[in-house]
């Protein structure tokens, strides 16, 4: 008995200097809203590390504006204006540099996460002299059967389309830059990288429409699209999986070592049969090395549920590479209590918390963030303690 109380003091002392383990990860995400300064990137850091996680998904692209100096796309105009139509200037420092920087101190896995298809949001317009997609490349982006363009309102983007050639291309370059210019990152994620649903935008709307879609699924099957077609579905479903070939290729390119991930929707039906992202393709090409099923939901008997039909749609493989993605942000502490138990009894990879600010307000922590780190803390000990057996 003396020797079994020793050998836990002995794992404990291990856990307090070492502060994490990484088998499982346990991940904040950070939006681009959550920092103005490199004073708000510094402390966003450190009360992750602070608050039991492992990992950090930092948003460094929203609106195909960026939030470090880039040749391809202008810098995010939140860093130095007041509102979107305001030119986007060089804020004077680099969001991305610093959070990279302050996570390899903390020892955190680093993600750069970037909103891969959606290039605009909000009722005003792009700076006409920004160089902004929706400003020079109005074609690029999607259609409904109705042929209306998808337009920017004030709660959803307007999105690129993958079915057109220049988009996946463009993408590409964004990933080969980013993977080229900051090595440490651990991972490149690819959130949005899908159609919007069919109720997203309105009622009823499919996308994309557009003359390039259209030619290249008329070519490929003779038929003509349709948006209860399943011939149209598989299509949409390739244009995403040729689109994460493309951005794969460039990350490989630039750094053979670096890592791709993706976020999809956990419910499946609505994956692959609207929103294109037939995630059984994206796994078996090692597409990507991370999934994150983004498991939305107010109570846990719908995550229980979605998730069951997710494992099952993929016959029960690879849940190793599941992150599950959870939000703390409209569940009180009780509810993502049982939502993160019940994710610690299956065989996932981790789970990712949305989001910084829904947990830190001001930079400190609340009730969710006190409960989050006692649950995470309890669990890497659990872990410790399974290893040293």
């Amino acid at each position: 008995m003396g020797g079994q109380m020793n050998r836990i003091g002995i794992v404990f002392l291990l856990f307090l200097l070492c502060g994490t383990i990484q088998a499982r990860e346990q991940a904040l995400w950070v939006t681009r809203w959550d920092f103005k300064s490199a004073t708000d990137v510094i402390r966003i850091i450190e009360n992750t590390k602070k608050i039991g996680a492992n990992s950090v998904y930092f948003q460094v692209r929203g609106n195909a504006t960026v939030f470090y100096p880039s040749k391809i796309e202008p810098w995010a105009w939140e860093l130095t204006g007041n509102q979107a139509n305001e030119n986007t200037l060089d804020p004077g420092w680099d969001p991305l540099a610093v959070a990279l920087a302050e996570a390899k101190k903390q020892n955190l896995a680093f993600h750069a996460w970037l909103n891969a298809l959606p290039a605009w949001r909000g009722i005003v317009p792009a700076a006409k002299n920004s160089n902004h997609l929706w400003q020079t490349k109005r074609s690029w982006f999607m259609i409904d059967q109705h042929g209306t363009l998808l337009r920017p309102s004030r709660s959803f983007y307007a999105f690129l389309s993958p079915g057109i050639p220049a988009v996946r291309k463009h993408l590409a370059a964004v990933c080969r830059e980013l993977a080229g210019n900051y090595p440490a990152i651990d991972s490149i994620h690819l959130d949005y990288i899908r159609y919007p649903d069919f109720n997203e935008v309105g009622r009823a709307r499919d996308f994309s429409y557009d003359k390039p879609s259209v030619d290249a699924f008329r070519k490929q099957t003779g038929k003509y699209e349709r948006p209860d077609s399943q011939e149209w579905q598989a299509f949409k479903c390739e244009q995403i999986a040729e689109s994460l070939r493309a951005m794969r290729a460039a990350v490989r390119a630039a750094s053979p070592t670096m890592q791709l991930s993706a976020t999809c929707k956990a419910e499946i039906h609505i994956a692959t049969g609207e929103t294109g992202q037939d995630v059984r393709i994206w796994l078996a090409e090692n597409l990507v090395d991370t999934l994150i099923p983004m498991a939305y939901k107010r109570n846990t008997t719908q995550i229980r549920e979605i998730l069951d039909s997710f494992e099952l749609f993929l016959d029960g493989q690879w849940q190793d590479r599941f992150v599950i993605g959870l939000n703390a942000d409209f569940n009180e502490p009780g509810e993502i209590k049982n939502q993160m138990e019940l994710l610690f009894d299956r065989n996932y990879a981790g789970e990712a918390l949305f989001a910084y600010t829904s947990l830190f307000p001001n930079h400190q922590p609340n009730q969710k963030a006190k409960m989050i780190e006692s649950l995470w803390r309890e669990r890497q000990l659990k872990d410790l303690l399974l290893q040293s057996q």
